[in-house]
């Protein structure tokens, strides 16, 4: 399933070393993320959301709703 972290990242403004900083990864854990070669937990799904300012159902991919 492709999720929408690159995305919405990319609205954000934001590299991925700065959405790691936030977040507490790595910018190539971020990159595994958006590439889907790696799943975050749903602790993880939840901190990307809200450092991101979506829904995390919205940045799963799961909903159309921000």
């Amino acid at each position: 399933m492709k999720n929408r972290i690159k995305e919405c990242r990319k609205a954000a403004r934001i590299s991925q070393a700065e959405l790691g900083d936030i977040v507490g990864l790595t910018d190539a854990a971020i990159g595994h993320y958006e590439l889907g070669k790696r799943e975050p937990t749903l602790k993880m799904w939840e901190r990307l959301a809200k450092a991101l300012h979506v829904n995390p159902s919205y940045l799963v991919g799961w909903t159309d709703a921000k």
